[in-house]
């Protein structure tokens, strides 16, 4: 009861922050991108990508959109929609079309051959001995940490076999059975640029976000179709030529 009531007092000051009733709801969706179409009103529209969209559809015949991040807890919001009978639109039911789904590690080496890059030339600027050349080897030293860092620590990378999806990040892993899995889908980031994200909703209605920097974007399109091969409603959102959504060399 009392997770019911707490599902219910955050939605209900979300809807009232965005001036929202509930009882104005046809259907939603989430996890995918929203595309706002420009009025005489309002001719400088501006598309939602990225993590946590969750698009209302209105009985007055009008659509809004908004990001739901994650401390304002979007398992909550949409636990407490589906308990009122408001349907889930984007959300499709698959059946498993494959016997064997073979174990494939969807990762990159990017992040580590820059740390290596930078311990090196950190180490040679060092060795040089001149003033200007311990700057420069601190300054890649430096580096070096920043990209470990970041490597072991924001970025995740992915496994498929077939059973489940695993995801992998500083030493720990964590693993999702397909049958446990409601939604899957993959976009840029909006946070960091040059990187993307994958977000799941499980059957219980829990929402997590991975930021996935550690597999390529070129490989999220084969990962989404693996899993819809694995009976999981999942997407994937993103263009995979470009590096970032505003890249318009593509």
């Amino acid at each position: 009861m009392k997770t019911i009531a707490q599902d219910q007092k955050r939605t209900e000051s979300l809807l009232q922050r965005r001036g929202i009733r509930l009882h104005d709801i046809q259907s939603f969706s989430f996890m995918k991108r929203f595309h706002e179409v420009p009025r005489k009103s309002n001719l400088k529209v501006k598309d939602k990508y990225g993590a946590g969209i969750l698009t209302l559809r209105l009985k007055q015949g009008i659509q809004r959109a908004f990001y739901v991040h994650p401390f304002q807890k979007p398992s909550s919001v949409i636990r407490y929609l589906i308990s009122q009978d408001i349907p889930f639109e984007n959300h499709i039911t698959r059946k498993r079309t494959v016997a064997e789904i073979p174990t494939t590690t969807y990762q990159r080496p990017s992040l580590f051959v820059l740390f290596i890059t930078f311990m090196i030339l950190g180490y040679q600027a060092v060795v040089f001995g001149s003033w200007w050349a311990y700057i420069l080897g601190i300054i890649s030293f430096g580096l070096s940490i920043y990209f470990i860092h970041m490597l072991m620590t924001r970025f995740c990378y992915l496994k498929v076999d077939n059973e489940s999806l695993r995801i992998y990040s500083v030493g720990r892993e964590i693993k999702y059975p397909y049958e446990d899995i409601l939604k899957v889908n993959f976009d840029f980031a909006r946070e960091q640029a040059f990187t993307h994200v994958m977000e799941i909703l499980d059957k219980d209605y829990h929402y997590r976000l991975y930021y996935i920097g550690r597999v390529s974007r070129r490989t999220l399109n084969d990962i989404a179709e693996v899993l819809q091969s694995a009976g999981v409603d999942a997407t994937c959102s993103l263009n995979e030529d470009k590096r970032f959504y505003q890249d318009t060399t593509h």
